[in-house]
């Protein structure tokens, strides 16, 4: 069949190809199936549901796919009555779709596949006739929603088609290429072991799964010798699960050589030996998820961490040259003035030693996690995604100091206020985010032109 898969357009640009539709658009053409994909979300795509659906059209497609993110599903929702002109099967898939089925079928969609779909939708474009056939499908029966169980995610990754031989299904000039291009990253797992309550994983699950480090170094290979790049992003969940897996898989990055990359981590599993592993194998960087500096709050978020376990590994990472930056999360449903005055001071003093702090970060409780189950009825967002978008501003495509300070502070989900705070305490959470953003780029200032430190951060703070 020929099959277009979508991915709606976003408030914020993508510059280079999405690798989970990457990894699905090459298991459908090993099925025997002819695939394009469209990234709405590309700066120089068609950007409306019209003139998206109109090029999709052209394709003349026996089937399309739609990408579903929490963010930007009413965007998605919006293509489906123009798509649906064309006379063909819809199909909604992706982390939305998984934690809300029956809803995309309640918009128009005719059928919706759950998790990860390389092997079900394959499966299911073999029986569009008889869609109860397989598992991970739902659908409409005689005016009944039907949810065939979740298809078993995949064991063998490495049993999953590489995503690089589907990279030229998209269209590089919707990104302002004329070649193909590399995805953003890579993915050396899937999966993560940890429960936080503000993430749902619903996609990959918890099970934790790898591709073997000859695999890891094979499409890290490809990137360097196919694209000529030499520096990339791991987009696991949490990268070093694994001791003996890390050290192989450093083992197999460090004899490929000439590489550079970074990735997210979780700080329980960062010993010191294996950050040594880590930089001899070319990684420069890694995101830590600490997202508080209150021990009960760790425990209740279902971190499995304390802050002196963060703070030895960025001892560690400052010490092996590894840049890190730290992810720190405001907006709690109970959250007290105290913990935002700790945190302005635990920013002000882990500064010497970590390189960044992450940009926003105030909690959205997207759906099939704790944090929205929990209080959605309580503090009336129940089903938010369907009335609103966040109106999350672009982020900067040059490092202009006051515009990317700007970028770095500036939270839709702090306006919103999903939790009801007073204006005191969205004040204190709005004088966190300045200051993530201020000391971020005092060190961005300091690695670069010192004597343009003191214009930068007067300008940040008039803003």
């Amino acid at each position: 069949m020929r099959c277009v898969l979508v991915s709606p357009p976003g408030s914020e640009p993508v510059c280079t190809p999405l690798l989970g539709l990457a990894y699905l658009a090459s298991a459908l053409r090993c099925a025997g199936h002819e695939v394009w994909v469209v990234d709405g979300a590309a700066p120089f795509a068609p950007d409306t549901s019209e003139t998206l659906a109109a090029f999709v059209a052209e394709l003349s497609p026996d089937v399309v796919g739609v990408h579903l993110k929490t963010l930007e599903v009413r965007r998605a929702y919006d293509l489906v009555a123009p798509l649906a002109s064309l006379g063909v099967p819809l199909i909604a898939g992706g982390p939305h779709a998984t934690v809300r089925p029956l809803e995309p079928l309640r918009h128009g969609f005719d059928l919706v596949v759950t998790g990860e779909a390389e092997d079900s939708l394959p499966a299911l474009l073999d029986h569009l006739e008889d869609p109860a056939r397989v598992d991970g499908v739902s659908f409409v029966d005689r005016g009944i929603h039907r949810h065939r169980p979740r298809a078993r995610a995949s064991r063998d990754l490495d049993a999953l088609p590489d995503p690089h031989a589907a990279l030229d299904a998209f269209f590089p000039e919707h990104y302002g290429a004329d070649d193909t291009l590399a995805p953003g990253g890579l993915l050396s797992s899937r999966g993560c072991p940890a429960a936080c309550t503000f993430c749902s994983n619903a996609v990959t699950g918890r099970r934790f799964r790898y591709h073997s480090a000859a695999r890891v170094a094979a499409e890290a290979k490809v990137l360097r010798d196919r694209f000529d790049t030499s520096a990339f992003c791991y987009l696991d969940d949490s990268f070093a699960v694994g001791r003996r897996r890390m050290n192989e898989v450093c083992d197999a990055l460090e004899a490929l050589g000439g590489i550079q990359w970074t990735c997210t981590a979780h700080p329980a599993h960062l010993h010191r030996d294996i950050l040594f592993r880590m930089r001899a194998a070319g990684c420069t960087g890694i995101d830590i998820g600490l997202e508080s500096v209150h021990a009960d709050r760790l425990r209740d978020i279902g971190k499995g961490l304390t802050v002196e376990r963060a703070l030895a590994v960025l001892r560690d990472c400052a010490e092996l040259g590894l840049h890190t930056v730290v992810n720190l999360m405001v907006g709690w449903p109970d959250e007290t003035e105290a913990e935002l005055a700790d945190m302005l001071e635990f920013i002000e003093a882990v500064s010497p030693i970590a390189g960044a702090f992450n940009a926003r970060g105030v909690l959205v409780p997207h759906p099939g996690t704790p944090e929205y189950e929990l209080h959605h009825e309580r503090a009336g967002f129940t089903d938010w995604w369907l009335h609103e978008t966040l109106p999350y501003e672009p982020f900067p495509a040059a490092w202009d100091p006051v515009e990317v300070v700007r970028a770095y502070a500036a939270d839709a989900a702090l306006d919103r206020n999903f939790f009801g705070h007073d204006e005191a305490h969205l004040e204190s959470m709005r004088e966190v985010l300045c200051a993530k953003a201020h000391h971020t780029f005092a060190k961005v200032i300091a690695r670069s032109t010192a004597a343009d430190a003191p214009h930068w951060v007067a300008a940040a703070g008039a803003r």
